[in-house]
C-alpha cells in the first residue's frame, strides 16, 4: 500500500506533539494513541495507520497501538438551525427546511489526539 507524504508528515507532527507529553510521564511507555479523523479532514485513516506502522519499529514509541476514530459530519442549518449529519459532503440538504448552502459544520473537520494510554 502507497501512502501519501501527507499522512507521513502528519504523523511526524502527532509523534513530535507525544514526545513534548511524554515528558510529564518520565520512566513510562506509550501504550495507546486515539486520533479523532473528521470526515472533512482530508487525511485518509489507512494510509495514517500505514504511516504510523512505518514510522513507530525501533523508536521510542516501538510497540505503540494507534486508534483512528473516524468522525462524521455534523452541521447546523443556517436557516433553521436543524442539526444533522449529511450523506454527502457536497450535496447537504437540510432534512427540516431543505435549505442546501449556509451550514455550520459542527464537526468533521478535526483531527486531533483524544487520548493517550501510558503504562
Amino acid at each position: 500500500m502507497l501512502t501519501s507524504m501527507h499522512e507521513m508528515s502528519i504523523v511526524q507532527s502527532i509523534l513530535g506533539i507525544l514526545r513534548e507529553e511524554m515528558v510529564k510521564y518520565e520512566g513510562q511507555k506509550l501504550k495507546k494513541v486515539t486520533l479523532k479523523n473528521g470526515a472533512l479532514a482530508g487525511v485518509v485513516t489507512a494510509s495514517l495507520t500505514f504511516a504510523w506502522e512505518t514510522l513507530i519499529p525501533g523508536g521510542e514509541f516501538d510497540g505503540a497501538e494507534l486508534e483512528v476514530v473516524e468522525v462524521p459530519i455534523k452541521v447546523a442549518c443556517g436557516e433553521c438551525g436543524e442539526s444533522f449529519m449529511p450523506e454527502d459532503t457536497k450535496y447537504m440538504p437540510c432534512p427540516k427546511c431543505e435549505a442546501i448552502i449556509g451550514h455550520d459544520v459542527l464537526e468533521g473537520k478535526e483531527l486531533l489526539v483524544d487520548s493517550i494510554e501510558v503504562g
